[in-house]
């Protein structure tokens, strides 16, 4: 039986280039490598300097496996998050299952890599092995099919973001499978690697809690609190807690102004400068990484800035995506697909997604907010592409809506946040009225962020 992990785009994120870029790996190093796997044979007792190959991607990522540090104390967390239980040498769990990296040479759509429920080899797709991925991404890829070795295979969704989605899930993650090491590697990266950069940690906190939320039958215990982050036109970032009168609190600031766009626990910052790049966006100034957020951040990217200028909004689900235009809705209803459909606005002119109930994953329907006020809904329902006008009526042109717990936030135009109950706006005193120019929700998680 083949076991695959299967990325799509959706599930899995990538973070750039090799975490040992630019370095080398020592003779002696080489030479252990060699006696663990013996197709790197020909590079022992030599120095290999990384190059960008296939080869030097499975060699970085191999020593990341060997030479990551974590803290000696290392305490599982009071959540399904992280019990520690693959906590020790991510190496020797590894190579006591796996003795053999193959290399394919073309795979499935979206798969990255591969094991059979019998021997000791594991198989690597091509795109697993570009500096769209990093060692830290691989890592936790190759401890997560070594763990098939072990005897854990997956199901097939019934509920949730991968619902239908054939081996996409496990049970629950406390059976300890495949999906649970993929969880535990990036907590464990996120809250007790030694050595890494603060934008990387981030990532993997985001990285943790998406897989936990999304990969298992039985939804999975994270301790989490929902918040409002505010972007000010100072590009100052403030975090806001809805439960706790509003309060808020200073989050470093944004490298550039622009819209927030959500892709699972991640956020995707495309600027209001044309001529910038979209990519994720980490607060409490923790930096930036260089991979693209997924293939429309890739598509988006590559284009001229006027082009860029023509997409007004983008909602990343966890099966299909919509590209807002100025003029239309572009909607990508299969996963497996690249094929998209087309629908236009018929002369309205769309301003931003309203995530009414909330930003989510799994609805197959959400709203947009037109230049003249008009709602419309916009979706994939069993796989067929919609755009219509909406019943919605709000009591006035917003920015943006979004649902943070079950409070409705709203922002205007002129930069001032309201809070809707039913068809009533009450304004929400903060000290950056006027001047709030983003919101996007914005979860913390007690074992990560150690809120209390």
């Amino acid at each position: 039986m083949k076991i695959l992990l299967v990325a799509l785009g959706l599930f899995l994120g990538s973070i750039g280039s090799s975490a040992f870029a630019g370095d080398c790996v020592s003779q002696k190093e080489m030479a252990e490598i060699a006696s663990n796997f013996s197709q790197f044979k020909k590079l022992s007792g030599k120095e290999y300097c990384y190059d960008g190959s296939q080869t030097s991607n499975l060699i970085a990522t191999i020593m990341y496996m060997r030479k990551t540090a974590f803290a000696q104390d290392m305490k599982p967390s009071s959540d399904e998050l992280f019990s520690g239980r693959f906590a020790q040498s991510w190496y020797n769990y590894f190579i006591g299952r796996i003795n053999d990296l193959n290399v394919q040479s073309s795979c499935p759509k979206g798969v990255g890599a591969y094991v059979y429920g019998f021997g000791n080899t594991m198989y690597v797709c091509p795109m697993m092995l570009t500096d769209s991925f990093s060692s830290l991404d691989r890592a936790s890829v190759f401890m997560h099919e070594a763990r098939h070795i072990d005897g854990y295979p997956h199901i097939t969704c019934s509920r949730g973001a991968r619902k239908n989605l054939q081996g996409a899930c496990d049970s629950r993650i406390s059976d300890g499978g495949s999906y649970a090491v993929t969880v535990e590697t990036y907590a464990q990266l996120a809250k007790y690697a030694t050595d890494l950069h603060p934008a990387l940690r981030a990532y993997a906190m985001a990285s943790a809690v998406t897989y936990a939320d999304e990969a298992f039958e039985t939804p999975t215990r994270v301790n989490r609190q929902e918040n409002l982050l505010l972007m000010a036109e100072s590009r100052d970032l403030y975090l806001m807690d809805i439960g706790n009168a509003f309060r808020m609190k200073s989050q470093g600031q944004t490298p550039a102004l622009g819209h927030i766009v959500p892709r699972a626990q991640h956020m995707i910052l495309f600027p209001d400068d044309k001529s910038q790049t979209a990519r994720y966006l980490f607060t409490k100034n923790a930096g930036e990484i260089s991979q693209a957020a997924g293939d429309a951040v890739v598509e988006y990217n590559s284009k001229s800035p006027e082009e860029r200028s023509r997409l007004v909004d983008l909602h990343i689900a966890a099966q299909w995506n919509a590209k807002i235009y100025t003029d239309r809705v572009t909607l990508a209803c299969d996963p497996r697909s690249p094929s998209t459909s087309d629908l236009s606005f018929n002369g309205a002119t769309p301003v931003g997604i309203l995530y009414i109930n909330g930003y989510t994953r799994t609805a197959d329907i959400n709203y947009v907010m037109t230049s003249t006020g008009t709602v419309y809904e916009f979706g994939c329902q069993n796989g067929r592409a919609l755009l219509r006008p909406s019943s919605v009526k709000m009591d006035q042109k917003y920015k943006r809506i979004h649902k943070v717990g079950n409070t409705m936030m709203a922002l205007t135009q002129d930069g001032y946040l309201y809070q809707i109950n039913g068809s009533q706006a009450s304004p929400v005193k903060t000290d950056i009225d006027g001047q709030i120019h983003e919101i996007a929700p914005r979860q913390s998680y007690q074992f990560l962020d150690g809120m209390n």
